[in-house]
């Protein structure tokens, strides 16, 4: 076969469906990527790629080659760390990214002692409300909070994130809480427009099974006026405009200094904003994490722990009814 470094580039060019997000991901230029695997292909006199104006895929070939190609690649860096004889350090560039409202409120605290334990590292952190593509955008992880992960990727999971109907006890007291489920639709609600029906919110509870409410809407985010609209719902909460349905990461402070309280806390949100039900830590497949993915994975798992820090010291049920 080729070169390593030819079949390397070959490969990410599969990974990444493109010529662009693999040089990208190799740190290279375009027209650099193009020349190694155009010199594979003459090298192993076959074609490799089908490419179109829109996309570049594998040739029945080319998917033979790109099989062989990652265990190659795979073999050549477990050699490398066997005659290192240890574990190469995280160095270099991590390009991570995750959502405005999780970055702003948990993660960057997180990435400070991450930072501090590994100085080789310079972490870029970017924070999208919005679906990121790792390969064409050249990230090395996402901190994805959803409750189903995208295929074609590999998913570490992390945490549970946990959503609570909660208000102001002055609205509360203003207002009357809710005896039932079906109470909520006397009352003003605070809502997410851009994920979820705009006059009803659904509920599960361990033993009356889900349960569909109408609502009568105090205040709307679309994704036109704001990107961190968790943060948004929460101040808007926090001054007594309405019931909201929002994360545990996002409210932990205040349920526990009783600026917010819970709202028929046997019952679980669903849908919407709150099938973002997981946290995981997703980059893609067929290679072997690099040391710094490693490192950051190892670090997020021992500092989630079972519950994560937003959880602990909660006054809530924690069983799931999922």
């Amino acid at each position: 076969m080729g070169r390593l470094e030819d079949l390397q580039a070959f490969a990410r060019v599969v990974d990444a469906r493109g010529f662009s997000g693999a040089a990208k991901l190799l740190g290279a230029t375009k027209s650099a990527v193009s020349k190694q695997v155009a010199r594979l292909e003459q090298q192993l006199g076959t074609r490799l790629l089908h490419r179109t104006t829109r996309s570049v895929s594998p040739t029945a070939e080319g998917l033979s080659v790109y099989e062989r190609a990652l265990r190659l690649l795979e073999d050549a860096q477990a050699l490398d760390a066997e005659l290192a004889g240890r574990r190469e350090a995280p160095r270099g560039l991590l390009r991570l990214s995750t959502s405005t409202a999780f970055g702003n409120l948990q993660f960057t605290a997180l990435m400070v002692d991450f930072c501090a334990q590994h100085p080789e590292l310079q972490v870029v952190l970017g924070l999208n409300d919005r679906y990121v593509d790792l390969a064409e955008e050249g990230f090395d992880v996402v901190l994805r909070l959803t409750g189903r992960p995208s295929p074609g990727l590999v998913a570490r999971r992390l945490a549970d994130i946990r959503f609570v109907l909660c208000a102001s006890p002055g609205y509360l007291a203003a207002n009357g809480a809710p005896a039932t489920i079906q109470d909520i639709t006397d009352h003003r609600c605070l809502r997410f427009g851009y994920v979820q029906a705009p006059d009803r919110w659904r509920f599960a509870h361990p033993v009356d099974g889900e349960v569909e409410v109408e609502t009568r809407g105090a205040l709307r985010f679309e994704s036109g006026l704001t990107a961190n609209s968790s943060e948004s719902l929460r101040v808007a909460a926090l001054a007594g405009m309405g019931l909201a349905i929002l994360p545990t990461y996002a409210i932990g402070p205040d349920l526990r200094a009783g600026r917010l309280q819970a709202v028929l806390p046997d019952w679980t949100p669903r849908g919407g904003p709150a099938e973002a039900n997981t946290l995981y830590a997703v980059y893609l497949p067929s290679r072997l994490p690099s040391p710094k993915v490693r490192a950051l994975i190892d670090f997020l798992v021992e500092r989630l722990g079972e519950v994560p820090p937003w959880d602990r010291n909660l006054d809530l049920p924690m069983s799931r009814t999922d």
